[in-house]
């Protein structure tokens, strides 16, 4: 729109609103479509370690090991009479792994592992998991951890047909622990 006296120009909170928008593009335009390379991606690199099956995962309190993973397609049997197949339209998975409580006192895993995949979703253990882990497993559920215990357990999650980079999340035994996570190999 033009007036006699020449182009029409915004003004007021509008106008500024726009200079602040022209000067951030102009600010971050050279960065756009540049990978971190050098200190900057060796720092990254270092703040997250995936760990991998069979590698110990150290916390303050606690010792975990993931010792298999396992894909068990998109049935279910249960392990016992009691319960009935279960069926999904992406996978069901089956995790192994063993704990130990490295603290002085008794301690129970309040916080259960969850699958996690590549687009940053979690899941829990199933419903009922105790009647489909494989054939004479346990699983963790609210057991005492004695000082020096170590337990295995097995979990069993359902995840969609597009989850892909399957990682187990596992936290300390605290409630409010750090967490880390173990590529789970699916």
């Amino acid at each position: 729109m033009r007036s006699a006296s020449g182009p029409v120009r915004p003004r007021g909170r509008r106008a500024s609103l726009l200079r602040l928008l022209a000067v951030g593009c102009w600010l971050t335009a050279p960065a756009c479509g540049k990978k971190v390379v050098g200190a900057a991606a060796t720092d990254a690199a270092a703040v997250v370690h995936v760990a991998m099956i069979e590698e110990t995962v150290p916390f303050d309190d606690s010792e975990w090991v993931v010792l298999e993973a396992k894909d068990l397609g998109k049935k279910l049997k249960a392990n016992t009479e009691y319960a009935e197949e279960k069926s999904t339209e992406g996978r069901f998975v089956a995790v192994r792994y063993k704990v130990t409580n490295k603290g002085a006192k008794e301690a129970h895993v309040l916080d259960a592992p969850k699958l996690t995949d590549g687009k940053g979703r979690a899941y829990g253990a199933i419903d009922l998991e105790a009647f489909y882990v494989p054939e004479k497993g346990k699983t963790l559920g609210l057991e005492v951890l004695a000082p020096g215990e170590a337990k295995e357990a097995w979990t069993v999650f359902e995840s969609p047909p597009d989850a892909k980079e399957l990682k187990l999340e596992i936290h300390g035994l605290g409630l409010f622990g750090q967490k880390k996570l173990v590529d789970v190999g699916l």
